[in-house]
């Protein structure tokens, strides 16, 4: 697999995540209110509870796992990250480069202009 699906698959699978984890958080906060419910339904909105509970930390573990995987990939060198950074850092200096050079182009437009 090369290296833009696999972050396109981590990306999108981190994302995924995300989402689950705040879904069931609000299934569980959306269920704590009892007030005006009888046994059954309180006992039934329980076992939801615990069921969505369940589900939140599969999906908590599931990050965990996640992340322990994009560690282990950094500290074996199989992410490209040094190199890549090499890039970013070549173009962030060109790019500086080419702005001092036409401040200073700007400069001596303005002292012939005195």
């Amino acid at each position: 697999m090369d290296g833009q699906r696999t972050s396109a698959a981590l990306l999108e699978r981190t994302s995924t995540d995300v989402v689950q984890l705040l879904k069931r958080f609000e299934n569980i906060v959306a269920l704590a209110p009892n007030q005006g419910k009888d046994r059954n339904a309180t006992a039934v909105d329980v076992y939801h509870m615990e069921v969505e509970t369940a589900a939140l930390i599969r999906v908590a573990e599931d990050l965990l796992s996640l992340t322990r995987f994009l560690k282990e990939e950094w500290l074996f060198g199989k992410l490209d990250t040094i190199r890549h950074r090499d890039n970013i850092d070549r173009a962030v200096d060109s790019d500086t480069w080419a702005v001092g050079e036409m401040m200073q182009q700007l400069i001596k437009s303005k002292d012939k202009l005195r």
